[in-house]
């Protein structure tokens, strides 16, 4: 790149050294990918996820750093005007990822770290001692008591996917970056209030709140502190954004549920009277850890909604709700270590909003492809079936698009919370009032569903199955009994159109950092017993465990079709492209069609 276009940016931002340390980074030579969409090259991506912080309120800081770049380059256009225009356009994108992807992750750190803690763990760490999670005991009221491996081996596998420990063939010890020894260090025990959420709510909503919640919601609100420094040679979380993720996710969370935050806009003012007139000062605690995250700077005695703030308070709810949602398994990180996971399990009731602000999207281009895939073929679609049906997102579109004279609808789920909130949507009419619902309906079972169809006259053969982030929610399963699954829905004749956050090695969390939240999504899924695969198969991973069979393996085995036509993956996780051509997406909406069917329609060989 020219020295002369450099010089003059270094001229224009002498006094800002944090835009000066982000310079040498946009300058460096962009890519264009097949869409005609500009990457950072891998030079200038680990530059930046190692050298410039940009977590919370670091997120707001970079936004103004490239803000104060793009201000300062010349008024006549040239090829080094626009790549660094187009890298400033990456490093946004970038940033307003990170602002929904870090705090899940920190605040399951903040609850393990704390766990670890008061079992003196850690302290054997920073002494330098390897943990082998097959024989890990502790002492507890002068017993020896053993750790569950398999509950110890999850807890660190998350560690080791956030840089925290490293791997040592059957042990683990600690990493060498001086800011894991210091988080180490300081970190206090699991706090004794873990789930701020309700009070937060009930303050919000106008409810009288007891004098211990108040206490608490002041606690959490005040003191937050600020990052130290803006310097940093790994991308390792600080201590202080661990405690700010831990406060942040429970107040996003039921900001949303009162409905404060969905509509919210950048340069909204906030004030604490709006939040809750019966307690400003703790409404002011919650002000004051948005400002803290960057999220809202204060401006005389309102607060103003920055940037940031409006990605992560529209955008944030469905991610951080779908890993708050296993908070149970949180609060008893120690009772699982020493006694297991039997008796814990997350309701799907405070998961059911959640998931339907994440699948909202996947959903409409799941309709999108079967209506692609009826005018493509002489497909009649006359069942629509949604299982794991939530708050019927997917029937809901399905029904706004083609009504209900042609179509029998059906909606099916294991748990009681989401077919009630289904029923309330189709009392608000928005689902078909002729629905059919199938309670206690495990999708792992898919007899329990014919059964109940059959009942009701209704024939699966040829019908459409939509799924949203349901099959990995069949708990304990094996390669081999997800293929049976499969064939009871193939052997029915019904197509299965399904979304799956894509299983991602440990490997490539660690080189992808914050640029997706894959470490907390596979973290509470394992811990829970859920089985979460990769789209394609997957070899060679290095870290922690090896991948379960391909979502696609396992629907093969069970005869079916893989449409790729119709099949559509998000993003990928690799900002640049890696050298062995291997860039998995977030996640993948699929679309299996019975192989007989597939034949008669003519979208496969016949052989």
């Amino acid at each position: 790149m020219s020295t002369t276009i450099i010089s003059t940016l270094e001229d224009a931002l002498s006094q800002n050294e944090f835009a000066c340390r982000l310079l040498p980074i946009l300058c460096q030579t962009t890519g264009l990918s097949s869409s005609g969409y500009p990457y950072l090259q891998r030079p200038a991506w680990e530059e930046f996820r190692d050298s410039i912080p940009h977590i919370l309120s670091m997120g707001e800081r970079t936004f103004a750093a490239c803000a104060a770049v793009r201000d300062a380059l010349p008024e006549e256009e040239s090829a080094e005007k626009e790549n660094i225009l187009r890298a400033c356009k990456v490093v946004d994108q970038i940033v307003g990822t990170a602002a929904i992807t870090a705090p899940p992750g920190l605040w399951l750190a903040r609850h393990l770290l704390g766990c670890y803690k008061s079992l003196g763990i850690l302290d054997r760490l920073l002494q330098g001692q390897a943990i082998y999670p097959e024989n890990c005991s502790v002492t507890i009221a002068r017993v020896e008591k053993k750790l569950c491996a398999d509950e110890l081996n999850t807890d660190f596998l998350f560690f080791l996917s956030l840089g925290f420990v490293e791997q040592y063939d059957e042990s683990y010890r600690i990493a060498g970056h001086p800011r894991v020894r210091r988080i180490f260090e300081s970190i206090l025990p699991q706090p004794q209030s873990p789930d701020p959420a309700r009070s937060w709510l009930r303050l919000f909503q106008g409810k009288e709140l007891e004098t211990s919640e108040k206490e608490e919601l002041l606690e959490i609100g005040f003191g937050v502190g600020t990052r130290e420094g803006d310097q940093q040679s790994h991308w390792l979380p600080t201590l202080f954004e661990i405690e700010l993720g831990f406060r942040l996710v429970p107040l996003v969370i039921a900001m949303r549920a009162a409905g404060l935050s969905e509509q919210i806009q950048q340069g909204q003012e906030l004030t604490a009277t709006e939040l809750s007139k019966a307690s400003p000062v703790c409404a002011t605690g919650a002000l004051e850890i948005l400002t803290a995250a960057g999220w809202c700077e204060r401006n005389g005695d309102s607060y103003k909604v920055t940037r940031l703030g409006e990605r992560g308070l529209t955008k944030g709810p469905g991610p951080f709700g779908i890993i708050h949602t296993y908070h149970p398994y949180m609060t008893q990180a120690a009772e699982l270590l020493l006694d297991g996971s039997d008796s814990v399990w997350v309701e799907r009731g405070e998961n059911v909003a959640a998931s339907q602000d994440a699948n909202r999207g996947t959903f409409e281009r799941a309709n999108n492809a079967l209506d692609l895939f009826t005018k493509n073929t002489d497909f009649h679609l006359g069942v629509f079936i949604e299982h794991a049906i939530g708050k019927g997102e997917a029937t809901r579109q399905r029904y706004e698009r083609c009504g209900d004279k042609e179509i029998q609808y059906v909606g099916a789920d294991l748990e009681d919370a989401a077919i009630d909130a289904a029923l309330e949507e189709q009392t608000a009419g928005h689902l078909p009032p002729d629905m059919l619902f199938v309670r206690r309906a495990d999708i792992g079972k898919p007899a329990l569903l014919l059964e109940a169809m059959s009942k009701a006259g209704i024939d699966p053969r040829g019908a459409v199955m939509v799924v949203g982030n349901g099959f990995h929610e069949i708990r304990n399963q094996t390669d081999e009994s997800m293929k049976q699954v499969f064939k009871g829905y193939c052997d029915a004749g019904i197509l299965l159109l399904f979304t799956e956050e894509n299983a991602l090695a440990i490997d490539d969390i660690r080189q992808t950092a914050w640029n997706t939240y894959h470490a907390a999504f596979k973290y509470v899924h394992e811990k829970s017993g859920q089985g979460l695969r990769p789209a394609l198969p997957r070899a060679g991973v290095r870290l922690g465990r090896g991948l379960r069979a391909a979502w696609s393996e396992c629907a093969e085995g069970g005869g079916y079709f893989r449409a790729d036509t119709y099949c559509e993956r998000t993003r990928t996780i690799y900002p640049y492209p890696p050298k062995n051509g291997i860039n998995p997406s977030i996640s993948v909406n699929h679309f299996f069609v019975p192989m007989t069917l597939a034949k008669t329609l003519g979208i496969c060989d016949p052989s």
